[in-house]
């Protein structure tokens, strides 16, 4: 199989060859310009000869002139939907310029998805978690309209980075767990945004839904309308395998990203290969459960490679 054709049957929990394998870390290149994040990309996807590319986009959410930060009521208000593609002077007009680049140097021969953050996620971002927490308490109707127009946004931008040639997004859930709120509050604050986003692209193949947290809300969110979940299930309920039989979708795990930077190479070489033995073949992408450490030693990452190849 090529690489585009044991992704896509993997995501259809189709026989495939090997289970196709990835993973990624944050590049912190948001300062440069999209050209330099491309590059960053591709390099790392050439190095480790990756079944697909997740890419890690962390230029800011653009806030209203003059706005450096979201605390008051009026704050809030500024708050207002954006068209990505409409504005070439916001900081996601380099995300694009990366993403067209990307398709254009390995589109034909592997699927990328974009990373996308959740409204939540964003809002938190913009105004840190206690003021977060706070505009809500004091201000929710105002809070909600904000959050609305985040995601609107959010889901503008998925479309089109799906129209340059990404074949789906991965969809961050920071909120869904006990750590932030309850099951009822996420059906509220977060639940609803995140849908506008996921139905933005719903004839992308290749959407991802990942969890973030332990105690998470995986009953709650498992029926997103994506082609597979991810979640640190080596840290949280459930596991690997229970996931997938509770989801029905395919899903990506079998790298433990808390221990992948001090491991030896045959370590999680071995971590990979129990966590196939134990899933079988159909339905399983091999990644990490989150993003891995940057310092993760280059020995473990062709480690992981070598362990799916193996079988």
């Amino acid at each position: 199989m090529n690489k585009i054709e044991r992704a896509t049957a993997a995501l259809k929990q189709q026989e495939v060859d090997r289970p196709p394998f990835s993973f990624w870390y944050h590049f912190g290149l948001q300062h440069l310009p999209g050209f330099k994040h491309a590059e960053a990309e591709i390099g790392f996807y050439r190095a480790y000869d990756l079944d697909f590319l997740k890419v890690m986009s962390d230029y800011p959410y653009p806030l209203p002139a003059g706005l450096q930060s979201v605390s008051t009521e009026g704050d809030w208000k500024r708050i207002q939907p954006i068209k990505a593609a409409a504005e070439p002077n916001l900081p996601w007009a380099q995300q694009l310029e990366a993403l067209s680049i990307i398709n254009a140097q390995i589109g034909k021969e592997a699927l990328f998805i974009e990373t996308i953050f959740s409204p939540w996620t964003t809002a938190r971002r913009l105004s840190g978690s206690g003021a977060l927490l706070a505009a809500r308490s004091s201000f929710p109707e105002t809070l909600l309209a904000a959050m609305d127009a985040i995601a609107t946004s959010l889901a503008g931008y998925a479309a089109e980075a799906v129209a340059r040639g990404a074949a789906g997004i991965f969809l961050s859930l920071g909120a869904a767990t006990e750590a932030v709120m309850s099951k009822e509050e996420y059906a509220v604050w977060g639940r609803p945004f995140d849908l506008k986003i996921l139905d933005a692209v719903g004839d992308a193949p290749f959407n991802v839904l990942h969890v973030h947290g332990s105690k998470i809300h995986f009953d709650s969110v498992m029926d997103y309308p994506v082609a597979a979940m991810n979640w640190s299930h080596f840290a949280t309920a459930p596991a690997l395998k229970e996931g997938h039989a509770i989801s029905g979708k395919a899903v990506m795990g079998g790298i433990d990203e808390v221990t992948a930077s001090h491991l030896t190479g045959p370590e999680i070489a071995r971590q990979v290969s129990d966590s196939m033995a134990e899933f079988g073949s159909r339905g399983l992408l091999v990644t990490p459960g989150c993003s891995i450490p940057t310092d993760t030693p280059v020995r473990n990452m062709q480690a992981i490679k070598s362990a799916v190849e193996a079988g």
